[in-house]
């Protein structure tokens, strides 16, 4: 088995229990899907998610042939459930008392949240088999090797909003109207903090947007981006059918993006919802977030709490793995050996990394690493930010930095939008550049072929 780095991301103990097991349950995933090629194979680690990359390559050369009427069933299916997650998500909170009613909102969120868990992976394979197929297409209409990924970009440009520029949006029109003798500036915001504060929330335990953050960004100018790309020349040539695939490429872009959010809004929730239970059980503050599924719902059924020795060796760090349909959790000294494992697996030096150009450029400096906003004031002019994905919280250091590099995200994720409109280099979908490079490493980002590479640093 080789398991390879595939993301890093910082998710809770219980929330990694949670997609886990639904990942496990090969029925409910078919059904859920209706896809057969699961994955069977995935490790959590310290916040960096491991998997089998031989999967995702076999799984996307499998559906090459296959009819896109697939693709467009899954994505549809996708969005409807991730829908459903969100009205159970809120509706949990907002009737947020220890009822007979409010547990049976909980087991119902249960369900929505590991059905929008059994799309997260697979989504993966099947998006890579239709970005091969536009590959090829391209390279038919003479598109040369040089301009492939930027051709295939353009076509990737979706013309939906993901939430954090539906959120932009919102706040922009507030804008607008802060001028009108009737408006009632504070209702309003009460409304957008109410809708868009899960925003903030991609740690475990990192809370949400307050009302003050939206008032402070009233005070600036705020605009809608415009960074559509022109990519009619390209389709102009498309036949019907391959026209379909563009299309379905675009819903790909957008649904990546989708269903994580759709998940860490579910999980803002949630953490609310618990915290008032641990309170209205004298509990530790997120103790229950170190619970695993069936340990919460034995907890929520019976008042049976987990043995406070474990809870604490989860808190120092934890690992879950799923093998073969079955699933095993490890601390301690375990946990260090299985770190020190993979490591030395992984070992190989590696002096660069590719990903997706979201905007044009070369630029060399000095490497920045953040794994959250809270050591932004780490980060000097000119330096080269490598973060696993940045949010809105990331601004002030993008601003400083000349160039921007992510582990995950698409054509429309912040860094993009951001890039452009800051008109800064920057490689997107790298995988890995978090753990590749090293803070003070002289690198070059390349614009132009995708390419992060650790440079000879001058003299």
């Amino acid at each position: 088995m080789n398991m390879t780095k595939f993301l890093t991301r910082n998710y809770s103990f219980l929330a990694v229990s949670l997609m886990l097991d639904a990942w496990n349950n090969t029925d409910r995933c078919m059904k859920r899907t209706e896809i057969t090629d699961l994955v069977r194979d995935v490790e959590y680690i310290n916040s960096i998610w491991w998997l089998d990359n031989k999967w995702i390559d076999s799984v996307s050369q499998k559906y090459l042939t296959i009819d896109p009427k697939l693709f467009s069933n899954f994505i549809r299916r996708g969005q409807d459930i991730g829908n459903k997650l969100t009205v159970i998500s809120r509706k949990l909170y907002e009737n947020i008392v220890l009822s007979e009613n409010n547990l049976q909102d909980f087991f119902t969120w249960l369900e929505h949240f590991q059905d929008n868990a059994t799309f997260i992976l697979v989504t993966h394979p099947l998006a890579k088999s239709v970005e091969i197929r536009l590959l090829d297409i391209l390279k038919k209409y003479g598109v040369s090797s040089k301009d492939l990924d930027q051709a295939l970009l353009d076509l990737s440009i979706t013309r939906k909003s993901n939430a954090a520029e539906e959120e932009n949006f919102d706040l922009f029109f507030i804008q607008k109207q802060m001028t009108r003798p009737d408006f009632d500036i504070a209702a309003a915001l009460e409304d957008h903090t109410r809708k868009h504060a899960y925003l903030k929330y991609r740690d475990p335990f990192s809370g949400g947007y307050t009302i003050d953050y939206f008032r402070e960004r009233l005070k600036g100018k705020l605009e809608l981006p415009n960074y559509f790309q022109p990519y009619a020349n390209i389709l102009a040539q498309f036949t019907e059918d391959e026209k379909v695939l563009a299309e379905i490429q675009e819903e790909f872009v957008f649904y990546r993006t989708f269903r994580t959010e759709r998940s860490y809004e579910a999980l803002y929730y949630l953490e609310r919802f618990l915290t008032f239970t641990e309170e209205a059980y004298k509990l530790d503050l997120h103790e229950l977030s170190y619970y695993s599924k069936e340990e919460l719902i034995l907890f929520l059924r019976s008042s049976q709490r987990v043995n406070p020795t474990l809870i604490d060796e989860r808190r120092k760090g934890f690992a879950m793995l799923m093998h073969d349909g079955a699933i095993s959790v490890m601390t301690g000294q375990l946990l260090l050996h299985l770190i020190s494992k993979r490591k030395a697996e992984s070992s190989l030096p590696i002096s660069e990394v590719r990903g997706l150009t979201a905007y044009r450029g070369l630029v060399t400096g000095r490497a920045r690493i953040l794994m959250n906003t809270t050591d932004q004031d780490s980060v000097c002019k000119g330096e080269i930010l490598i973060v696993p994905m940045t949010t809105p919280d990331y601004l002030p250091s993008m601003q400083k930095s000349a160039a921007f590099v992510t582990d995950e995200g698409g054509v429309i994720c912040h860094a993009a939008i951001i890039a452009r409109e800051m008109k800064k280099p920057c490689v997107i979908g790298t995988k890995k550049a978090t753990s590749v490079f090293r803070n003070g490493d002289w690198v070059e980002v390349n614009g132009f072929t995708g390419v992060v590479r650790i440079v000879v640093a001058p003299v």
